[in-house]
Protein backbone atom coordinates (compact mmCIF):
# COMPACT_ATOMS: atom_id res chain seq x y z
CA UNK A 1 0.00 0.00 0.00
CA UNK A 2 1.22 3.55 -0.97
CA UNK A 3 -0.20 6.09 0.64
CA UNK A 4 -0.18 10.07 0.00
CA UNK A 5 -0.87 12.96 2.09
CA UNK A 6 -1.11 16.49 0.82
CA UNK A 7 -0.79 19.64 3.86
CA UNK A 8 -1.70 22.51 1.72
CA UNK A 9 0.22 25.59 2.09
CA UNK A 10 2.72 24.88 4.22
CA UNK A 11 5.84 26.72 3.32
CA UNK A 12 9.22 24.58 3.63
CA UNK A 13 10.74 27.33 5.25
CA UNK A 14 8.03 26.92 7.79
CA UNK A 15 8.39 23.02 8.13
CA UNK A 16 12.19 23.04 8.64
CA UNK A 17 11.00 23.64 12.25
CA UNK A 18 9.40 20.25 12.88
CA UNK A 19 11.41 18.53 10.24
CA UNK A 20 14.49 16.69 12.88
CA UNK A 21 11.34 14.66 14.76
CA UNK A 22 10.33 13.16 11.12
CA UNK A 23 14.42 12.40 10.55
CA UNK A 24 14.62 10.68 14.10
CA UNK A 25 11.58 8.73 13.11
CA UNK A 26 13.69 7.22 10.39
CA UNK A 27 11.69 9.74 7.13
CA UNK A 28 13.48 10.52 4.38
CA UNK A 29 13.57 14.65 4.02
CA UNK A 30 13.41 16.69 0.82
CA UNK A 31 14.42 19.92 2.14
CA UNK A 32 12.91 21.89 -0.54
CA UNK A 33 9.86 20.56 -3.25
CA UNK A 34 9.53 22.88 -6.31
CA UNK A 35 6.15 23.82 -6.62
CA UNK A 36 4.12 25.15 -10.13
CA UNK A 37 3.67 28.28 -11.55
CA UNK A 38 1.41 29.87 -10.93
CA UNK A 39 2.07 28.48 -7.37
CA UNK A 40 -1.43 27.66 -6.51
CA UNK A 41 -3.64 24.27 -5.18
CA UNK A 42 -5.56 23.46 -7.77
CA UNK A 43 -2.10 23.29 -11.18
CA UNK A 44 0.29 22.18 -7.84
CA UNK A 45 -1.96 19.14 -7.16
CA UNK A 46 -3.01 17.98 -10.87
CA UNK A 47 1.01 18.22 -11.15
CA UNK A 48 1.39 16.19 -8.27
CA UNK A 49 -0.93 13.30 -9.45
CA UNK A 50 -0.30 13.44 -13.07
CA UNK A 51 3.66 14.09 -13.40
CA UNK A 52 2.91 16.84 -15.98
CA UNK A 53 3.16 20.72 -16.00
CA UNK A 54 -0.11 22.83 -17.31
CA UNK A 55 0.98 22.69 -20.64
CA UNK A 56 -0.93 19.28 -20.29
CA UNK A 57 -2.73 19.08 -17.72
CA UNK A 58 -4.32 22.47 -18.58
CA UNK A 59 -5.16 23.30 -14.87
CA UNK A 60 -2.85 26.92 -15.36
CA UNK A 61 -4.96 27.97 -11.65
CA UNK A 62 -7.83 27.88 -9.47
CA UNK A 63 -9.98 30.28 -11.72
CA UNK A 64 -9.44 30.34 -15.60
CA UNK A 65 -11.24 32.23 -18.62
CA UNK A 66 -12.45 31.32 -21.97
CA UNK A 67 -9.88 32.52 -24.59
CA UNK A 68 -12.97 33.68 -26.93
CA UNK A 69 -15.34 35.26 -24.27
CA UNK A 70 -13.40 36.09 -21.92
CA UNK A 71 -16.15 34.13 -19.37
CA UNK A 72 -14.60 33.33 -16.11
CA UNK A 73 -14.33 30.15 -15.11
CA UNK A 74 -14.13 29.25 -11.13
CA UNK A 75 -13.13 25.63 -10.67
CA UNK A 76 -14.04 25.13 -7.19
CA UNK A 77 -16.06 22.39 -7.00
CA UNK A 78 -14.76 20.60 -9.95
CA UNK A 79 -15.62 22.68 -13.50
CA UNK A 80 -16.17 19.72 -15.65
CA UNK A 81 -14.73 21.69 -18.15
CA UNK A 82 -11.24 21.09 -16.75
CA UNK A 83 -12.35 18.16 -14.46
CA UNK A 84 -13.32 15.50 -17.58
CA UNK A 85 -11.89 12.68 -19.20
CA UNK A 86 -8.82 14.10 -20.69
CA UNK A 87 -7.35 14.85 -17.46
CA UNK A 88 -8.63 12.04 -15.70
CA UNK A 89 -6.59 9.46 -18.01
CA UNK A 90 -3.06 12.08 -17.01
CA UNK A 91 -3.51 10.95 -13.69
CA UNK A 92 -2.02 8.28 -11.34
CA UNK A 93 -5.32 6.96 -10.32
CA UNK A 94 -5.76 5.74 -14.60
CA UNK A 95 -2.29 4.15 -14.30
CA UNK A 96 -3.03 1.89 -11.58
CA UNK A 97 -6.61 0.93 -12.80
CA UNK A 98 -4.86 -0.08 -15.80
CA UNK A 99 -2.99 -2.29 -13.67
CA UNK A 100 -6.14 -3.62 -11.93
CA UNK A 101 -4.91 -1.64 -8.68
CA UNK A 102 -7.57 -0.23 -6.25
CA UNK A 103 -7.76 3.69 -5.06
CA UNK A 104 -8.93 5.62 -2.13
CA UNK A 105 -8.69 9.64 -2.78
CA UNK A 106 -9.82 11.85 -0.37
CA UNK A 107 -10.09 15.96 -1.20
CA UNK A 108 -7.89 16.33 -3.83
CA UNK A 109 -8.92 18.88 -6.35
CA UNK A 110 -10.20 18.21 -9.95
CA UNK A 111 -11.34 13.97 -8.82
CA UNK A 112 -15.21 14.48 -9.47
CA UNK A 113 -16.03 11.99 -12.02
CA UNK A 114 -13.11 10.61 -12.09
CA UNK A 115 -13.80 6.81 -12.54
CA UNK A 116 -10.23 5.51 -12.63
CA UNK A 117 -11.10 5.85 -8.47
CA UNK A 118 -12.60 3.27 -6.95
CA UNK A 119 -13.54 5.05 -3.60
CA UNK A 120 -13.75 9.19 -4.27
CA UNK A 121 -14.60 11.56 -1.45
CA UNK A 122 -14.48 14.66 -2.82
CA UNK A 123 -14.42 18.43 -0.74
CA UNK A 124 -17.61 19.34 -1.92
CA UNK A 125 -19.28 16.40 -0.62
CA UNK A 126 -17.52 16.41 2.68
CA UNK A 127 -18.95 20.32 3.07
CA UNK A 128 -22.25 19.36 2.61
CA UNK A 129 -22.12 17.38 5.77
CA UNK A 130 -21.19 20.03 7.55
CA UNK A 131 -22.60 23.20 8.90
CA UNK A 132 -21.20 27.09 8.00
CA UNK A 133 -20.71 27.32 12.06
CA UNK A 134 -18.66 24.64 12.18
CA UNK A 135 -15.11 25.08 12.17
CA UNK A 136 -12.21 24.54 8.78
CA UNK A 137 -10.82 21.24 10.89
CA UNK A 138 -13.63 19.67 10.63
CA UNK A 139 -13.03 19.14 7.02
CA UNK A 140 -9.63 18.00 8.05
CA UNK A 141 -11.32 15.92 10.86
CA UNK A 142 -13.32 14.05 7.97
CA UNK A 143 -10.22 13.37 5.66
CA UNK A 144 -8.64 11.38 8.73
CA UNK A 145 -11.42 9.61 9.53
CA UNK A 146 -11.81 8.90 5.99
CA UNK A 147 -7.43 7.96 5.67
CA UNK A 148 -7.96 6.08 9.29
CA UNK A 149 -10.71 3.53 7.53
CA UNK A 150 -9.39 3.03 4.33
CA UNK A 151 -5.93 1.90 5.49
CA UNK A 152 -7.90 -0.36 8.08
CA UNK A 153 -9.64 -1.56 5.17
CA UNK A 154 -6.83 -3.42 3.30
CA UNK A 155 -9.13 -2.89 0.06
CA UNK A 156 -6.99 -0.11 -1.72
CA UNK A 157 -3.52 -0.31 -2.75
CA UNK A 158 -3.20 3.54 -2.75
CA UNK A 159 -4.82 6.15 -0.60
CA UNK A 160 -4.14 10.11 -1.49
CA UNK A 161 -5.72 12.37 1.14
CA UNK A 162 -5.09 16.63 1.54
CA UNK A 163 -5.76 18.58 4.43
CA UNK A 164 -6.98 22.27 3.95
CA UNK A 165 -6.93 23.39 7.15
CA UNK A 166 -3.68 25.20 7.38
CA UNK A 167 -3.70 26.85 4.12
CA UNK A 168 -7.40 28.23 4.97
CA UNK A 169 -6.34 29.40 8.18
CA UNK A 170 -3.27 31.29 6.80
CA UNK A 171 -5.16 33.30 4.34
CA UNK A 172 -7.58 34.18 7.04
CA UNK A 173 -4.96 34.75 9.91
CA UNK A 174 -1.32 34.69 8.77
CA UNK A 175 0.63 32.30 7.74
CA UNK A 176 2.66 31.94 11.32
CA UNK A 177 -0.70 33.25 13.16
CA UNK A 178 -1.16 31.41 16.53
CA UNK A 179 -4.89 30.20 14.91
CA UNK A 180 -2.56 28.65 11.93
CA UNK A 181 0.24 27.19 13.94
CA UNK A 182 -2.55 25.48 15.99
CA UNK A 183 -3.81 23.71 13.08
CA UNK A 184 -0.71 22.68 11.92
CA UNK A 185 0.20 21.17 14.78
CA UNK A 186 -3.07 19.41 14.91
CA UNK A 187 -2.76 18.06 11.41
CA UNK A 188 1.78 16.79 12.31
CA UNK A 189 -0.47 14.61 14.77
CA UNK A 190 -2.76 13.15 11.83
CA UNK A 191 0.01 12.63 10.03
CA UNK A 192 1.59 10.28 13.01
CA UNK A 193 -2.28 8.95 13.56
CA UNK A 194 -1.93 7.50 9.81
CA UNK A 195 1.48 6.07 10.16
CA UNK A 196 0.60 4.61 13.08
CA UNK A 197 -2.68 3.49 11.19
CA UNK A 198 0.17 1.69 8.46
CA UNK A 199 2.16 0.07 11.06
CA UNK A 200 -0.22 -1.09 12.92
CA UNK A 201 -1.93 -2.79 9.67
CA UNK A 202 1.51 -4.96 9.25
CA UNK A 203 1.25 -5.06 5.52
CA UNK A 204 3.77 -3.22 3.80
CA UNK A 205 3.76 0.42 3.05
CA UNK A 206 5.38 3.47 1.75
CA UNK A 207 3.97 6.80 3.09
CA UNK A 208 4.95 9.99 1.41
CA UNK A 209 3.95 13.69 2.49
CA UNK A 210 4.34 17.00 0.92
CA UNK A 211 2.85 20.64 0.21
CA UNK A 212 1.76 21.62 -2.61
CA UNK A 213 3.02 25.26 -1.78
CA UNK A 214 3.86 27.96 0.62
CA UNK A 215 1.98 31.56 2.16
CA UNK A 216 3.60 35.16 1.77
CA UNK A 217 2.32 37.95 3.96
CA UNK A 218 0.21 40.38 2.29
CA UNK A 219 0.79 44.07 2.57
CA UNK A 220 -0.06 46.15 -0.32
CA UNK A 221 -3.48 45.16 -3.13
CA UNK A 222 -2.78 45.82 -7.33
CA UNK A 223 -5.93 45.59 -10.01
CA UNK A 224 -4.76 45.24 -13.17
CA UNK A 225 -7.57 45.63 -14.77
CA UNK A 226 -7.79 49.43 -13.58
CA UNK A 227 -4.88 49.72 -14.42
CA UNK A 228 -5.96 48.83 -18.26
CA UNK A 229 -8.95 50.87 -17.70
CA UNK A 230 -6.63 53.98 -17.36
CA UNK A 231 -4.60 52.96 -20.34
CA UNK A 232 -4.38 53.36 -23.90
CA UNK A 233 -5.75 49.90 -24.10
CA UNK A 234 -8.98 50.49 -22.61
CA UNK A 235 -11.28 50.08 -25.65
CA UNK A 236 -10.03 46.99 -25.73
CA UNK A 237 -10.87 45.94 -22.02
CA UNK A 238 -14.14 47.18 -22.65
CA UNK A 239 -15.00 45.31 -25.72
CA UNK A 240 -13.89 42.37 -23.57
CA UNK A 241 -10.42 41.56 -25.89
CA UNK A 242 -8.68 41.81 -23.02
CA UNK A 243 -8.73 40.87 -19.15
CA UNK A 244 -6.47 39.74 -16.71
CA UNK A 245 -8.09 36.70 -14.48
CA UNK A 246 -7.23 35.72 -10.85
CA UNK A 247 -8.82 35.62 -7.29
CA UNK A 248 -6.28 37.12 -4.41
CA UNK A 249 -3.22 35.83 -5.87
CA UNK A 250 0.32 36.72 -6.42
CA UNK A 251 0.02 36.16 -9.97
CA UNK A 252 -2.91 37.13 -12.75
CA UNK A 253 -3.81 35.22 -15.81
CA UNK A 254 -3.65 37.39 -19.09
CA UNK A 255 -6.22 36.23 -22.00
CA UNK A 256 -6.47 38.45 -24.93
CA UNK A 257 -7.40 38.10 -28.37
CA UNK A 258 -5.52 40.79 -29.71
CA UNK A 259 -2.11 40.44 -31.62
CA UNK A 260 0.98 39.31 -30.31
CA UNK A 261 2.47 42.26 -31.10
CA UNK A 262 -0.07 43.79 -29.07
CA UNK A 263 0.23 41.78 -26.17
CA UNK A 264 3.67 42.34 -26.10
CA UNK A 265 3.45 45.98 -25.69
CA UNK A 266 1.45 45.64 -22.96
CA UNK A 267 3.22 43.16 -21.26
CA UNK A 268 5.81 45.69 -21.68
CA UNK A 269 3.96 48.29 -19.91
CA UNK A 270 3.08 45.97 -16.72
CA UNK A 271 6.95 45.02 -16.88
CA UNK A 272 7.43 48.42 -16.30
CA UNK A 273 5.44 48.68 -12.67
CA UNK A 274 6.79 48.81 -9.31
CA UNK A 275 4.27 45.85 -8.50
CA UNK A 276 4.95 43.95 -10.70
CA UNK A 277 7.65 40.99 -11.03
CA UNK A 278 7.43 40.10 -14.06
CA UNK A 279 4.98 39.26 -17.26
CA UNK A 280 5.40 35.95 -18.46
CA UNK A 281 4.89 35.21 -21.64
CA UNK A 282 2.96 31.11 -22.19
CA UNK A 283 4.83 29.90 -25.16
CA UNK A 284 3.65 27.34 -27.66
CA UNK A 285 0.34 26.74 -29.47
CA UNK A 286 -2.44 26.87 -26.72
CA UNK A 287 -3.89 23.28 -26.43
CA UNK A 288 -7.24 24.73 -24.92
CA UNK A 289 -9.01 27.51 -24.85
CA UNK A 290 -8.36 27.95 -21.39
CA UNK A 291 -4.77 28.53 -21.52
CA UNK A 292 -3.89 32.28 -21.26
CA UNK A 293 -1.21 34.45 -23.36
CA UNK A 294 0.51 35.36 -20.03
CA UNK A 295 1.06 35.17 -16.80
CA UNK A 296 1.22 38.33 -14.55
CA UNK A 297 4.08 37.59 -11.81
CA UNK A 298 3.67 39.86 -8.88
CA UNK A 299 6.54 41.09 -6.32
CA UNK A 300 6.45 39.38 -3.15
CA UNK A 301 3.84 40.66 -0.41
CA UNK A 302 1.48 42.22 -3.56
CA UNK A 303 -2.10 40.99 -4.04
CA UNK A 304 -3.63 40.52 -7.49
CA UNK A 305 -7.15 40.93 -7.76
CA UNK A 306 -9.34 41.07 -11.01
CA UNK A 307 -11.58 43.37 -10.42
CA UNK A 308 -13.52 46.40 -12.57
CA UNK A 309 -15.59 48.87 -11.02
CA UNK A 310 -18.32 49.37 -10.41
CA UNK A 311 -16.62 45.44 -8.49
CA UNK A 312 -15.53 45.90 -5.31
CA UNK A 313 -12.40 44.33 -4.14
CA UNK A 314 -12.77 40.72 -2.43
CA UNK A 315 -9.67 40.34 -0.76
CA UNK A 316 -8.41 43.23 1.41
CA UNK A 317 -8.99 41.29 4.82
CA UNK A 318 -6.66 38.73 3.40
CA UNK A 319 -3.24 38.24 5.38
CA UNK A 320 -1.44 35.78 3.63
CA UNK A 321 -1.42 34.30 -0.16
CA UNK A 322 0.47 32.71 -3.05
CA UNK A 323 0.19 32.31 -6.29
CA UNK A 324 4.17 34.05 -7.35
CA UNK A 325 7.05 32.10 -9.46
CA UNK A 326 8.69 30.08 -7.17
CA UNK A 327 11.85 31.29 -8.66
CA UNK A 328 11.25 35.23 -7.23
CA UNK A 329 9.44 33.93 -3.84
CA UNK A 330 11.48 31.13 -2.64
CA UNK A 331 9.09 30.70 0.41
CA UNK A 332 6.76 29.70 -2.02
CA UNK A 333 7.99 26.04 -1.94
CA UNK A 334 6.98 23.31 -0.17
CA UNK A 335 8.82 20.22 1.22
CA UNK A 336 8.52 16.46 1.24
CA UNK A 337 8.97 13.61 3.93
CA UNK A 338 7.95 9.89 3.28
CA UNK A 339 9.18 6.32 5.33
CA UNK A 340 8.18 2.91 4.20
CA UNK A 341 9.75 -0.32 2.92
CA UNK A 342 11.14 0.33 -0.31
CA UNK A 343 12.44 4.31 0.57
CA UNK A 344 15.66 4.75 2.35
CA UNK A 345 15.34 5.65 5.93
CA UNK A 346 17.03 9.48 7.28
CA UNK A 347 17.88 10.08 3.73
CA UNK A 348 18.21 14.07 3.30
CA UNK A 349 17.82 15.63 0.14
CA UNK A 350 18.49 19.48 -0.55
CA UNK A 351 15.52 19.78 -3.61
CA UNK A 352 13.12 18.19 -5.62
CA UNK A 353 10.23 18.89 -7.98
CA UNK A 354 6.68 18.11 -7.82
CA UNK A 355 6.33 17.13 -10.93
CA UNK A 356 8.16 13.93 -9.74
CA UNK A 357 6.01 12.72 -7.36
CA UNK A 358 3.57 10.92 -9.82
CA UNK A 359 6.51 8.61 -11.16
CA UNK A 360 8.15 8.16 -8.11
CA UNK A 361 4.75 6.49 -7.36
CA UNK A 362 4.85 4.45 -9.91
CA UNK A 363 8.17 3.32 -9.84
CA UNK A 364 7.34 2.01 -6.00
CA UNK A 365 4.08 0.04 -7.52
CA UNK A 366 6.07 -1.23 -9.94
CA UNK A 367 3.87 0.22 -12.61
CA UNK A 368 4.26 2.51 -15.90
CA UNK A 369 3.09 6.21 -15.85
CA UNK A 370 3.86 7.80 -18.73
CA UNK A 371 4.07 11.49 -18.01
CA UNK A 372 6.93 14.54 -18.18
CA UNK A 373 8.56 14.11 -14.34
CA UNK A 374 10.97 11.52 -13.68
CA UNK A 375 11.61 9.00 -10.51
CA UNK A 376 13.23 10.42 -7.87
CA UNK A 377 15.32 7.11 -7.30
CA UNK A 378 17.27 8.52 -4.60
CA UNK A 379 15.10 7.78 -2.01
CA UNK A 380 14.01 4.16 -3.02
CA UNK A 381 15.67 1.72 -1.22
CA UNK A 382 15.70 -1.50 -4.25
CA UNK A 383 15.67 -4.88 -3.03
CA UNK A 384 17.13 -8.11 -4.31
Amino acid sequence: MNVLLSLDGLSYQLFEHYASTFIKNGFFYCKKLITTFPSVTFNAHATAITGNQFDKHLVVDNVLSRTGSRDKVLLYGDHELICNEALHRQTLFYSLANKGLKSCCIHWPLTSGNIYIDHLVTESSSKKKISDAEPIDKMDQLALQEAIQAIASGAFDFIAARFVGYDALSHKHGKESPEALRCLHTLLGYIAKIHNELEKSQAAYNLIVFSDHGQSDVRTFFYPNEVLARSRWRQHLLANQIRFVGDGSGALLFYSSLEPWENAEIMDYFNGLAEVNRFYVVEGDAASEFIPAGILDLNHTVCGEDILAPEQPQYEEMKSLHGYHPDNVDEMNGFMVGIGRQIKPGKVMEQEHLQNIAPTLAKLFQIPHICDGREINDIIREHD
